[in-house]
Order: C-alpha cells, then structure tokens, then sequence
C-alpha cells in the first residue's frame, strides 16, 4: 500500500507541473511569437520542464516490474530525466547571462561546452557500464557512486549562474538587478529532497514552479521595457531617480547616444528600416555597455547608456566599442552608412535625473553642432593642388 501511495504521490505532483507548464505557455504565447535569444532559452527551459514532468511518472510506474520491456523504460527513461534536468539548469545559466548581458569569456565558455558534453557522455557510457545508476534484476532503480559525480555538473550550472549573477551586481550595482531567489528557492529544494531521498518526486515540479516565478518577474518588468528594441523605456528614468535618490556615494555616467540622419533612413528606406536600425543599434550597445550598466531608449532615435563607474579608461573602453560595433554593422551594410553622436556626463546624486538630462541633452546639441560646422567648413575649403 505504501508504493501505491508514493506512485500517487509522483502523478500529483509531476501532473501539477504539467498543467503549470502549460498555463505558462497558453499565458505567455505572444512572449514567444517574439523572436529574440532570451526568448529561446525561456522556451528551452519550459521545453525540458515538460519533459521531466513526463518522464518522472513513467519512470517511477516502471520501475520494480518485472519484463525486459519494463527494464528498458526504467533505464531509458532515468537516462533522459538525467539529461533534461542537466539541459534545463544550462539554459537557466544562458539566459540569465543573457538578460543581464553578461558576456563569457572563451575559456569560461570553452569550460560550458566540456561539461555538458562530458554529462551527456556519462548518462550514454552509463548504458553500458552503468556507474551513474543502474538497475537491479528486479528492474528497480539504484544510484551508483558516479551519480554524485554527475550531480556536480548539475549542481555546477546552478552553482554558475549564481556566481555569474554576483559578479554582475558587483560591476552594475543597481544596473543588474534580478531576484533569482525565485527560481533557486523552489528548484534547489526540490532538488536537495529529491537527492536525498529517492521515492520523492520533486524536482521537474519545482522547476515549474521556478520557472513561474521567473515569467511573474518578467512580466512585472515589462513595463519597464521599450517594445521594439527590448532596451529600458523612457518610463524607467523614474524608477533610476528614486533609486539614486537613496544612495548619494554612486558613482554613475551617463553616455548619451544620438543616430545622425536617421529620419534621412526612415525616409529613403521606409520606417521599417528604420525599426531595423533601431534594434540592431541596441543590440551593439548592449554588448558594448555588457554587465557594466543598462540602455535606455530615450527618444526615437537617441539611447542612453548608464554604467556603474566614473572611471575615464572604462568609459573611454565603452565608447571604442560602441564605433567598433556600429563599424563592423556598416561593412555588412552597403545600402546605408550609419553613424552617431556621443556625449558623456557624470551623473550628481545631489541633483534630479531631469537635471541630468536637460544638461546631457544640451551637452549633445553642442556636439551636433560641433560636427555639423566641420562638416560645413570642409564642404566650403577650396581645394589645393600639389
């Protein structure tokens, strides 16, 4: 009586996450008609959710019966439950990096790609010579000693993202906010119970549950987020003031970004173009600013990017990428050159976020300015002959 009352224990509990996952599909349907990499990761996570979610009851039902039939489940369908959860915790740790625009160096990603290949090695190497887990000849699931091994890749992408999550807050400061408590709290105990005492089933039921705390933070920072480009709006300029308001030792610099001759785009090759402009701007900005700050699209064609320092070479470092970015996009593009405008102002606590962009705004016309006199003085020079 007591398996039976496990075996239900595992169909309520995995039927739960089935019907999370799919409110969260059925709820966030226009989130995925939106192309974009975050996007991807966000339906790769929901994607192997699912799959645990299946796999867990089958698993479970298979295993003690007797047959070659039952043997084959109980060892194929613990093999992919292996993978599905190692393949969830890896894209948790993409798409983190990628909604804080982190960027990996080539060591850490060549690091990334050896562990999941060496977990994907050990659950198909554990056909054959089973030391992850095997099966006993009354076809009942048993962990090996190598089941901790493999726990440590598991564990290890978790243990990633969190370090990754830090070392962001600690160069963005209030610019890489994210509570990712609400996917750690529920995934890391049913991870632990489940690790800890097998007959529970927990863990493809609280990545569900992870996973819908992460969709409510989403959503909840929707309105914060320009429609188009997917860069912070105009409205997140208030939410920056109050919180600089509390905090008078920041050290904070505005770089205020102007398109040049963007209506001529939007003229000459339509506004759907110009949409194209826009995006592929904020794409160069995002992973020139990187975990340093965040981008605001400030007007139509104008963005501000705010990093967490005032420091000359880092700020200098920002700008150089930016031109490299938007130079590298200009040799893909022979239809149009595009180029910008670039001023920078340090951000005084003492004052308001309107006093910070009625100066940085003036600070940009004189630099339009600037550029369009020596524009005009070299149009008018005579040319000279040698």
């Amino acid at each position: 009586m007591e398996s039976v009352f496990e075996l239900r224990t595992v169909y309520v509990s995995n039927i739960f996450g089935i019907v999370l996952v799919a409110v969260l599909l059925a709820g966030n349907i226009w989130r995925f008609r939106e192309k974009g990499t975050e996007n991807a990761f966000l339906q790769l996570i929901l994607f192997f959710a699912f799959c645990g979610c299946i796999l867990d009851p089958i698993a479970y039902t298979a295993d003690g019966h007797p047959g070659p039939l039952a043997r084959i489940v109980v060892y194929g369908s613990n093999a992919l439950l292996y993978l599905t959860d190692m393949f969830g915790t890896f894209f948790w740790l993409l798409f983190l990096a990628e909604h804080l625009n982190a960027r990996f160096s080539m060591i850490h990603r060549y690091i990334l790609g050896a562990a999941l290949i060496t977990g994907t090695v050990m659950v198909i190497l554990n056909n054959f010579v089973p030391f992850i887990f095997d099966v006993s000849f009354s076809n009942t699931y048993e962990r090996k000693i190598g089941y901790w091994f493999y726990m440590f890749i598991d564990y290890g992408f978790l243990v990633d993202s969190l370090v990754l999550y830090f070392v962001c807050k600690h160069k963005g400061g209030l610019f890489k906010a994210f509570p990712v408590w609400v996917y750690f709290l529920p995934l890391i105990t049913g991870t632990v119970i489940q690790s800890l005492f097998y007959g529970i089933s927990a863990i493809s039921a609280s990545t569900a549950v992870s996973i819908a705390g992460v969709f409510a933070t989403l959503q909840s920072e929707r309105v914060y987020r320009d429609k188009l480009t997917g860069v912070f709006n105009y409205t997140y300029l208030d939410h920056l003031n109050r919180e600089y308001a509390k905090k008078k030792d920041l050290q904070v610099t505005g770089i205020l970004i102007d398109i040049n001759s963007f209506q001529s785009v939007n003229l000459n090759y339509g506004h759907a173009t110009g949409n194209k402009v826009l995006v592929k701007m904020a794409k160069i900005l995002n992973r020139s600013i990187g975990e340093l700050g965040l981008i605001i699209r400030y007007s139509g064609d104008q963005f501000i990017a705010f990093i967490n320092t005032q420091n000359e070479m880092a700020i200098s470092m920002c700008i150089t990428r930016i031109r490299s970015g938007l130079s590298e996009a200009n040799n893909f593009n022979s239809s149009y050159k595009l180029s910008v405008s670039i001023c920078t102002q340090s951000y005084d606590t003492n004052k308001t976020m309107n006093d910070f962009i009625d100066s940085i705004s003036r600070s940009m016309m004189e630099v339009k300015k600037d550029s369009q006199e020596r524009a005009s003085t070299l149009h008018h020079s005579p040319l000279t002959r040698s």
